[in-house]
Order: C-alpha cells, then sequence, then structure tokens
C-alpha cells in the first residue's frame, strides 16, 4: 500500500500528461478508410428546445429557471447548435421548418427538438430535538452539555427529458431525473428556503445535461497522422467550435460498409485524448490503438464515461 501511494504522483503525471510538440513527429503514410464520407466536417446536430410547462413552487419560477440552465449547459458545451427556444404551439411549425430543410438541404430546421417538464417538487423539514449529553474536561470530570433543536432540510425535484428527432417526431429519449439538496440550521421554527429548491433543480438539470450530451456526442473525422517511434498522433476535424478541450478523452472507430445492405458500421479500435494544440475547428489528438492501424477517414466521437484518471 505505502508503494502505491508513493507510485502514484508518477503514474498521475504519466497518465495525464497530454502535451505534444508537432517537431517531435513525423508524417505517417496510412490508408484512407474504404467507408469514410465525402465530406470530413464535424457533424453538429442542431436543435429547439421547447420551454418547460409552466411549473411554479411558492412563487418560484421553475419551468422558466429550468429551461434556460438547459440551454446554457447545451451552448457552453457546443456539441450541438441550438437554434430556437419554442413555446408547445410552435411546435408544428418546427416540423414544417425541418421538412423543408431536408428537401433544399436548408439550414432553417433543426435535426431534434428537446423538450422537458418538471414533474415533482418537495421541500421536506425534519424536526431534531435537543438533548443533554456529557464530556470530560482535561482533569477527567464530566461536564453536561446540551444541543438546542434544529430543523433540517430536504428539497428534491423530477424533471422528465425527451429528445425527439424531426420532422418525425420519433422519441430517440425519454428519461427521468432527479436532485436533491439539503440544509440545516439551528432555528427551532420552520423556515422556507427557496435556494434549496433551486439548487435541486440546477441538480436535476446538470444530471440531465450529462446524458444528453452523450446523445450529441459531435463526430469527427481523423485527416492526418503523425509517429514519433510507438508514440502516435492524429489530427481530427474537431476543435474549439465543437467543444474540444485539452485532455479531453475521445472513442476512435474503424469505419465499414454493410455489403448486403450498404450501411456504414462503425467498430472501436482505440481511444484518444486532446492534447495541447487545439484550433478553431481541429485539434491533434494521443492515440493508443493497440497496434491497430490508423486510417484517414477513421471516426471519432467524445467519451465521458468516467475512468480512474478522472478522480484526479
Amino acid at each position: 500500500m505505502r508503494f502505491f501511494f508513493f507510485l502514484l504522483p508518477v503514474l498521475l503525471f504519466l497518465g495525464c500528461s497530454s502535451k505534444i510538440n508537432l517537431a517531435d513527429y513525423r508524417p505517417a503514410y496510412v490508408p484512407k478508410s474504404s467507408a469514410a464520407p465525402a465530406d470530413f466536417s464535424a457533424e453538429i446536430k442542431k436543435v429547439s428546445i421547447v420551454k418547460f410547462p409552466k411549473y411554479k413552487y411558492r412563487n418560484l419560477n421553475l419551468s422558466q429557471n429550468a429551461t434556460h440552465r438547459l440551454k446554457f449547459l447545451l451552448q457552453n458545451s457546443k456539441f450541438v447548435k441550438i437554434l430556437r427556444i419554442i413555446n408547445e404551439n410552435q411546435i408544428k411549425d418546427e416540423i414544417k421548418a425541418a421538412e423543408i430543410a431536408k428537401e433544399t438541404d436548408g439550414d432553417i430546421g433543426a435535426d431534434y427538438l428537446i423538450k422537458g417538464a418538471i414533474l415533482n417538487v418537495t421541500f421536506t423539514p425534519k424536526y431534531h430535538r435537543g438533548y443533554y449529553y456529557y464530556v470530560k474536561n482535561k482533569k477527567g470530570e464530566k461536564i453536561i452539555k446540551y444541543s438546542p433543536p434544529y430543523y433540517s432540510y430536504e428539497a428534491c425535484l423530477q424533471i422528465n427529458i425527451q429528445i425527439l428527432k424531426l420532422p418525425e417526431m420519433q422519441s430517440d429519449f425519454d428519461k427521468i431525473f432527479s436532485g436533491c439538496s439539503y440544509y440545516s440550521d439551528n432555528v427551532p421554527y420552520i423556515k422556507f428556503y427557496p435556494d434549496l429548491i433551486l439548487k435541486s433543480l440546477n441538480k436535476s438539470v446538470a444530471d440531465a445535461y450529462n446524458y444528453v450530451k452523450k446523445f450529441f456526442a459531435p463526430k469527427g473525422y481523423i485527416y492526418e497522422v503523425r509517429k514519433n517511434g510507438d508514440e502516435l498522433i492524429a489530427k481530427i476535424t474537431l476543435g474549439k467550435n465543437q467543444g474540444m478541450k485539452e485532455r479531453m478523452k475521445l472513442n476512435i472507430y474503424d469505419l465499414k460498409k454493410d455489403p448486403l445492405t450498404g450501411e456504414i458500421e462503425k467498430y472501436k479500435i482505440g481511444e484518444g485524448k486532446v492534447s495541447n494544440i487545439i484550433f478553431e475547428n481541429s485539434c491533434w489528438i494521443t492515440a493508443d490503438t493497440d497496434d491497430v492501424e490508423l486510417k484517414i477517414g477513421d471516426m471519432v466521437k467524445p467519451n465521458f464515461e468516467i475512468s480512474f484518471w478522472d478522480l484526479f
């Protein structure tokens, strides 16, 4: 055990390193994937967000808070392009815009609708009685103490998030998320804490966002490979504009075309990590493929699963 803790700083340094110097690497001539798309541009989905249905709790406009919090998280991630925030009665217009965009290859329509709703809110106070107890002083004598009564509070909130594909209105994602917050004070009477409700709302939306971002993880492609001995780096068509940040993890996929159906299937062949060299629409990643050869046109997608290294 002692040896592990002695070695831990070294492991962390090696495991977390993502900095590269391009001058240390030489171009690697690799084949092009036969199933690679003609256009390597990053695939970023367009979405419109439907406002959460009106939900008030003790004069708190929770629906408005939830809508804006979800929008803020998605905008900051840059994994999607938010076209509009709409009302429920504008959904028909979104379907029509998506149909027109599909026919004309235009940019006016969204690919998906995100709908949310607050399902339930609870605010639960719990009374804790006061009590006497004993402690010993330095002389070993017992001294009586008193712990006064107090209230503790639990606020919990549930939301439902749906992702609907346009124009078909096909439900591709439907899940319930919840978040709870806690607080206690020494006031011996019940109080209401609005901030506790808002904290539980933010936790619920943040939990939902962690799943939604996996759904919308942008697709990019490898278009240059370099080597330094056994070390591989690759340039991909994802950059700052698509939410790439240093040390972000990615999965690398080989693409194959099914000879019967003509559909493109993907097979994971390795993992990558975004380096310190990030441009607006591209970046360099370090790649680990267990001796599987990289190809121009291999697909990459952010990997949001938690690993040992993410704990530090």
